[in-house]
């Protein structure tokens, strides 16, 4: 029989912790103009900025090809390449994010974007379909304008049927379809950070590979049966398996967030960045900086010093 469930003792620790050390947790700067507009810049530039690259903000490296390249200002790796080369778009030609552009954006545009050198994501067809619906949508749905999504979302993640709020209004778009509304989540963290989104709701926490890889190292979350082996042996799971594991998980960030007494935006900031630095998937964690390390079930067992659970042809993270 296979379980996925909450460790809640853990999860206790971990808040405990977190509560503890609150002046320690590290987050994003999202005024960084390497990877950002600057934040005194035109609120629907800024919109359109993130919502084009939040929708490309998925899986880029495979197994023995990584997404990384050596630039004229440094060596940037996944995501950062991905947001630097997003930020020289944006400084060189804003009118690439228009949506009137994205409808129309051809391959061989996405391509010679997100290309350098030998890196280049693996599924530049897919992602240019992605910024072609989303380009079209925006258009038609609403003027052309993302700030319209803001408006008619009333500062509610979720709504109902007939007022419906910000994540409803996203799945509209296919790059924002993901049941467990990662791209989503983190696209409202960080419209929130940058202000030009007040919300009314509680975020909630986008589970992405690092926050999925902590969450089964540290216990926070428990897997039994054959979906256990398939995750220690590192093969694939199921769409159904995949959104199950990252609902649970999810559902345990987000406990620790309120049990903890820390806003979501922050806990996932510190999270993700302990997985870019501390946690790390391809070589050994780096358990003397980690805070959790007097209880973290990996340390204590190798069994637990899982990479992720295996789940590589998405658009959802």
């Amino acid at each position: 029989m296979e379980v996925v469930g909450l460790d809640t003792s853990i999860i206790e620790r971990v808040s405990r912790v977190l509560r503890n050390n609150i002046e320690r947790l590290d987050t994003l700067d999202l005024c960084d103009t390497k990877f950002y507009p600057p934040c005194n810049d035109n609120p629907e530039n800024i919109l359109r900025y993130f919502i084009v690259m939040v929708a490309m903000d998925h899986r880029l490296s495979r197994p023995g090809k990584p997404y990384e390249a050596m630039l004229e200002d440094g060596f940037y790796h996944g995501v950062d390449l991905l947001y630097r080369l997003g930020m020289k778009k944006y400084s060189e030609d804003p009118g690439f994010f228009d949506p009137a552009h994205l409808a129309q954006v051809r391959i061989e545009e996405i391509e010679s974007w997100l290309s350098i050198g030998g890196a280049s994501p693996p599924d530049i067809e897919a992602r240019t379909i992605l910024l072609r619906d989303l380009g079209l949508k925006i258009s038609k749905l609403y003027e052309g304008r993302v700030t319209r999504i803001i408006e008619e979302s009333r500062g509610r993640l979720y709504g109902s049927l007939m007022e419906p709020g910000f994540i409803d209004l996203l799945r509209v778009f296919r790059a924002y379809e993901d049941p467990v509304e990662k791209k989503s989540l983190l696209l409202a963290k960080f419209l929130v950070k940058r202000r030009v989104f007040t919300l009314l709701d509680k975020l909630g926490i986008p589970v992405d590979n690092h926050l999925s890889r902590i969450a089964y190292r540290l216990g926070i979350v428990m897997v039994s049966g054959n979906l256990w082996v398939k995750i220690r042996e590192q093969r694939e799971v199921s769409r159904e398996e995949d959104i199950l594991l990252r609902m649970v998980i999810r559902r345990g960030y987000e406990a620790i967030s309120s049990e903890a007494g820390i806003d979501p935006a922050t806990l996932d900031d510190y999270f993700w960045l302990m997985g870019r630095r501390i946690c790390l998937r391809d070589n050994p964690p780096r358990c003397d900086k980690c805070l959790f390390k007097g209880f973290c079930r990996a340390r204590r067992n190798n069994s637990f010093m899982v990479p992720e659970h295996y789940y590589y042809n998405t658009w959802y993270y």
